[in-house]
């Protein structure tokens, strides 16, 4: 996206203008803000879905304290949403990495849009990298298996302390794996297998323990069940922490 119809569009935010009007004097050295191995949508697929969310990631490194991470969602050229993140993970460093799932609400429409992830340093300096994507509605395919009522039992945890996972499993096939993903600062993956090859309906109740390379930190934990068939349904436990 060229940087002046990037300017443009952000006339329309009110937060970010303010904050350019502030870095328009030639006497302030602007600071350095990078981004790196930036990821728009899981795996970086470009997709987020709507009445769901779409999951955002990449490392921030600034020579100057950062004071605010925002993204905003543009469908032509016009601001549909705006969301800032100050928690302390973001807030007062130099470096960072950025891990949320922005929420997409029921009432956007399917479509391409502008993703932007903006900085603001405490020296007023913003930089920002934008992505196309597409926001899709969910499809409901009835042969896909069914998750319900996914729980942990406690929701903080050290590295290597055990938790113990249920879930209510529907499949119409074989079950192909389960996969229990601790995604923070990096993808933390575990492999359940003594259920392969089962169906129908079954209980999921599993001592699992938090993967040895986890740093501490708030991590969301994917909860996938793919079948033979090639179908696969995830559901999540947002906001796990890691101490």
């Amino acid at each position: 996206m060229k940087k002046k119809l990037f300017i443009g569009a952000l006339a329309l935010l009110s937060v970010f203008a303010m904050v350019l009007t502030s870095c328009d004097n030639d006497d302030v050295t602007p600071s350095s803000i990078e981004f790196k191995d930036p990821e728009f949508g899981h795996d970086n697929n470009k997709i987020g879905i709507i009445g769901g969310d779409i999951h955002l990631e990449c490392d921030i490194v600034s020579n100057a304290k950062i004071r605010v991470i925002q993204v905003a969602l543009l469908k032509d050229n016009k601001q549909v949403k705006l969301q800032s993140y100050t928690d302390a993970k973001y807030v007062g460093v130099l470096n960072t990495k950025f891990h949320e799932h922005l929420k997409l609400s029921n009432d956007l429409e399917e479509g391409e849009y502008t993703c932007i992830i903006a900085v603001t340093t405490v020296d007023n300096t913003t930089r920002y990298i934008s992505e196309k994507i597409q926001l899709k509605k969910k499809t409901v395919d009835t042969k896909a298996p069914k998750i319900t009522n996914l729980n942990v039992d406690k929701m903080t945890a050290a590295p290597n302390e055990k938790l113990t996972f249920q879930a209510n499993i529907e499949t119409t096939s074989d079950i192909k794996e389960i996969e229990v993903e601790f995604h923070g600062d990096k993808e933390h993956e575990i492999e359940v297998n003594d259920l392969n090859g089962k169906k129908g309906k079954i209980t999921f109740n599993k001592e699992l323990a938090v993967p040895a390379e986890c740093k501490p930190g708030t991590y969301h934990i994917h909860f996938t069940v793919k079948d033979v068939d090639g179908r696969e349904t995830t559901e999540e436990i947002e906001d796990f922490i890691v101490k």
